[in-house]
């Protein structure tokens, strides 16, 4: 988070005593030339600002005017980034194409009566660029252990009303997935690109189920 870069910033000088990070020459120079990007994490009072670095290759740290500061804001890659060594990689196809098959047996001309028809188409599409991307976000998910539950999964009779505990594909909304890491993803939204961080969550399977097992209207 952006506070605690700043608190950490401040304590070893680098900051005032009243200077905000983006307000500092040498940080605005260093995030710029990693390609870092401020994303807000939740919403109104209770949201935060944190950095978050591309999912390219950074810049070499020559390219920092200030090399101590670059080393700062580089990160190595977290644990929860790379993918589930527990999942060997051949399984993944065979749970992608479980994935495509119950896709292709949802209704795409009567919506569930929970949801407007125009959601569904949202929630339609989102599947099928979830699972055609050249990004091969389908393949990645797998490999990196999510659950069909995870990312399609939603409430037995109000998939919009308990959206707390739907998966990632009922999140996008319409957006697009622009990063996708073990427990957690990250989606783009409007011309603007703002960004919001989805959290993969555990699932009550005795109230969750998948959305082809909903009825139609």
């Amino acid at each position: 988070m952006v506070a605690e870069l700043e608190a950490k910033a401040r304590a070893a000088g680098l900051l005032r005593e009243h200077q905000q990070i983006q307000h500092a020459k040498a940080f605005k120079k260093g995030k710029k030339a990693l390609g870092i990007q401020s994303i807000r994490n939740g919403f109104g009072s209770g949201g935060k600002w944190a950095w978050l670095m591309p999912a390219q290759a950074a810049p070499e740290i020559s390219s920092v005017a200030n090399s101590d500061l670059a080393t700062n804001v580089q990160r190595p890659v977290r644990e929860s980034e790379l993918p589930d060594k527990s999942f060997a990689a051949s399984e993944s196809p065979s749970v992608v194409q479980q994935w495509l098959d119950g896709v292709q047996r949802l209704d795409y001309v009567r919506s569930p009566p929970a949801v407007p028809p125009i959601r569904w188409q949202l929630f339609l599409g989102d599947c099928h660029s979830f699972l055609s991307s050249s990004e091969k976000w389908a393949e990645r998910a797998a490999a990196l252990g999510w659950s069909a539950l995870a990312l399609f999964g939603c409430h037995r009779t109000r998939p919009l009303g308990h959206l707390g505990s739907a998966g990632l594909l009922w999140a996008i909304n319409g957006g697009k997935l622009a990063q996708l890491n073990r427990d957690w993803a990250v989606i783009e939204r409007g011309n603007y690109k703002s960004r919001q961080i989805f959290h993969r969550r555990r699932q009550d399977e005795a109230m969750i189920t998948f959305p082809w097992a909903l009825s139609p209207r």
